[in-house]
């Protein structure tokens, strides 16, 4: 991104007569807060279809004719399931690896915005 035409058509504006380095830093500021705008609103419409599939499943499953007395012996299959994935997980890898990996996982989206 050297040309300074090729920069104005990112602005959509005419290039300045010579070159001018705070032109070019205006562009990429620009481009780059697009970009940035661009991801927090992916970010935000993932969230948001997350929080309204998740809204929309126990509406649909009362319809169903699903109700909790039946839901029940499921979720504790699911919970034993996660309880026991999560012991194997620390038996094999060892507390301090997956502290480290579950550190990661929480810090990682912190580091991104």
């Amino acid at each position: 991104m050297s040309d300074d035409l090729e920069l104005a058509d990112l602005l959509g504006e005419a290039p300045p007569s010579a070159a001018d380095p705070s032109f070019r830093f205006d562009v990429l500021s620009r481009v780059a807060e697009r970009r940035r705008r661009r991801a927090a609103q992916g970010r935000a419409l993932n969230q948001v279809a997350a929080f309204v599939a998740l809204g929309a499943v126990f509406p649909v499953l009362q319809a169903a004719g699903l109700n909790w007395a039946d839901a029940q012996p499921m979720l504790m299959a699911a919970a034993a399931l996660a309880v026991a994935g999560a012991v194997a997980l620390l038996t094999i890898q060892g507390p301090a690896v997956v502290l480290a990996r579950s550190r990661a996982l929480l810090r990682a989206p912190l580091l991104r915005a």
